[in-house]
This record gives C-alpha cells, structure tokens and sequence, in this order.
C-alpha cells in the first residue's frame, strides 16, 4: 500500500509541477502580449496626437473662411434686407398722377 501511495503521490507531484510550469509559462505570454499590445496602443495614439497636431492650422484657417463667410453672408443679407425695404417703400409711396393735358 505505501508503495501505490507513494507512486500517486510521486505522480501527484509531477502533475502540480507541470501545471505550474504551464501556468508560469502562460503568465509570460500573457505579460508579453499585454506589453506589445500596450506598445502597439501608444505607437497609434503617438500618432493620432501627431495628425492632430499637423491638422491644427489647417482647422484654424478653416475657420477663419467661415468667419468671413459668416461676416460675408450677414452683410450681403442686410443688403438685401435694405433694399427689399427700399423697394416696398417705394411701392407704398403715392406716386403723382398725371393731369389730364387739357386742363
């Protein structure tokens, strides 16, 4: 009996050995792919801050066409505004008749 005991536990242990060999190789990988991934992560956002910040003046000149626009397009509107307002006054004005050429 002690000598079964003695094979199972001799196997038990082999057994415990290989599943922390396993476990502690698996932690590596898993510690390896975590870095590379957290490598890859920082390369791309090291690169969207670089496309930003190379967008930025062109963002900016963007957005001082449509300021012009804005001051062009408000401009033209209260020319447009005024004159449509000249017109109905003009056409609200009585406007002289005529006299008859006889009189």
């Amino acid at each position: 009996m002690t000598l079964v005991t003695l094979f199972l536990s001799g196997c038990d242990k082999k057994t415990t050995d290989d599943l922390k060999r396993q476990a502690g190789e698996a932690q590596k990988k898993i510690g390896v792919k975590a870095k590379e991934a957290k490598e890859v992560a920082d390369h791309q956002m090291e690169k969207a801050k670089q496309a930003a910040k190379e967008a930025q003046p062109k963002v900016e000149e963007m957005a001082g066409k449509a300021k012009e626009a804005t001051k062009d397009a408000i401009e033209k509107t209260k020319e447009a505004a005024d004159a449509a307002s000249e017109k109905i006054k003009e056409a609200m004005s009585p406007t002289p008749t005529p006299s008859p050429a006889g009189e």
